[in-house]
C-alpha cells in the first residue's frame, strides 16, 4: 500500500505508516519506505560510482566498511520499532516505479544536542535531476519537526557540491558556517546548514498566508 505524497499539512499518521513498513508516495513515480539490509548491494554499487563518491568523504571504501556501518544502524532501528519506540535513526529508501532502490535519505539524532538531528541523502546517478532529493529532504524536514519532536536539523556538504546545497536551501535550510579545508587534505571546504523549529514554523505560516 502506498500512501499519498505529503501535502503542506502533514498527514499525522505518516510516521506510523513508515514504521509499520508501509510506503508513502514521494512523487508520481517514486515512493519512500524503510531502508533494509536487502538494499546493501545497491548501496554499495551507488557508493562505488565516482560520480557519486566525489562528494562523499567516506567513499569509495571496501564494501565491508559499509556493511559494518549500516548493519548496527539497521539493528538499532528495527529494535526501536519492535519496542514501539521512535528510532533515533530513521533510514529510508527511495523506490522507483518497480520498487527498486533509487536512493536513500536519513535523519539521525545527534549525541551532542537533544532533539537535534542530522539529515542526509545519497542518490545513484540515474536518479539525479528528477527533484527526488529535494522532495525527500522537504518531507523528512516536515516529518522531523511535526512528528518527531525535533528542535533543530543540521546538514553538511562539500562546498563544491552545488546541487546538494540547492537541495538544502529549497528545503528551508540556511547556511550556518564553513570549515575551510576540512576535506580532501585541505582542498575542499565543509559547508554547514541548519534549520530550527521556529524557522520551520515561520516558513509554514508564510506559505499558508
Amino acid at each position: 500500500m502506498i500512501r499519498r505524497e505529503f501535502s503542506l499539512l502533514a498527514d499525522i499518521m505518516t510516521l506510523t505508516h513508515l514504521l509499520k513498513g508501509e510506503s508513502i508516495a514521494l512523487s508520481p513515480t517514486h515512493s519512500l519506505n524503510l531502508l533494509s539490509p536487502d538494499d546493501m548491494p545497491a548501496i554499495c554499487q551507488m557508493l562505488a560510482d565516482d560520480r557519486v563518491n566525489q562528494y562523499l568523504f567516506f567513499a569509495p571504501a571496501p564494501e565491508q566498511i559499509y556493511y559494518d556501518y549500516f548493519t548496527p544502524q539497521f539493528a538499532a532501528m528495527a529494535a526501536s520499532i519492535a519496542a514501539g519506540q521512535q528510532p533515533n535513526q530513521l533510514l529510508l529508501a527511495i523506490r522507483d516505479p518497480q520498487g527498486q532502490f533509487a536512493g536513500m535519505v536519513a535523519i539521525v539524532a545527534t549525541a551532542e544536542q537533544p532533539n537535534t538531528y542530522d539529515i542526509g541523502y545519497q542518490l545513484p546517478h540515474r536518479s539525479w535531476g528528477q527533484g527526488l532529493a529535494s522532495r525527500a529532504c522537504r518531507l523528512l524536514t516536515q516529518l522531523a519537526f511535526e512528528q518527531m519532536g525535533a528542535n533543530k536539523l543540521q546538514a553538511d556538504t562539500f562546498d563544491n557540491n552545488q546541487a546538494s546545497k540547492r537541495v538544502l536551501e529549497k528545503s528551508g535550510f540556511g547556511r550556518t558556517h564553513k570549515v575551510y579545508g576540512h576535506f580532501a587534505e585541505g582542498t575542499i571546504d565543509q559547508c554547514w546548514f541548519g534549520q530550527t523549529r521556529e524557522q520551520y514554523q515561520r516558513s509554514v505560516a508564510v506559505a499558508n498566508t
